[in-house]
């Protein structure tokens, strides 16, 4: 009987649980993330995401002017022009760029919308007009970055 009412509480427990996950999945879905992988030297590594909500995340791992956790919120201008440039033909459709290349930093661009999941990797060299997009979307990712923890 004791086994019946422990297992009847934690089912109903669960289901709670279960309930408030979907709930925070849902504000914290994710729009945008980029990620900045190692080399054989010294090259930066972090991640840097954005959350439907504004919420920029930045995770600095190693070789980085600020390592840790670091948390904002991106300006509402700025989250408007972002959307827009994550509708341009640049960034559009997934791409692989010299992933065969040996010591050159992978860098991962994912880009999460209504439709699908954009995936932009690449090793070094890219098309110039995607690589002025990549860069004004980092930019804009970092603009209001608060680096105080």
């Amino acid at each position: 009987m004791k086994k019946l009412i422990v297992v009847l509480i934690t089912t109903l427990a669960s289901c709670t649980s279960v309930k408030e996950n979907v709930v925070l999945n849902t504000a914290e879905k994710l729009k945008v993330e980029i990620s900045r992988g190692a080399c054989y030297g010294t090259c930066p590594i972090y991640t840097l995401s954005l959350n439907n909500d504004r919420l920029v995340k930045y995770s600095g791992k190693r070789f980085v002017e600020h390592q840790g956790v670091y948390n904002w919120y991106m300006d509402r201008a700025d989250y408007k022009a972002l959307e827009k440039l994550l509708s341009t033909k640049e960034l559009s459709e997934s791409a692989a760029y010299n992933m065969r290349a040996q010591d050159i930093p992978l860098t991962s661009v994912t880009i999460y919308n209504e439709r699908d999941t954009i995936s932009i990797r690449h090793k070094g060299e890219i098309p110039k007009d995607l690589k002025l997009s990549l860069t004004e979307l980092e930019f804009m990712l970092l603009k209001n970055a608060n680096w105080e923890q």
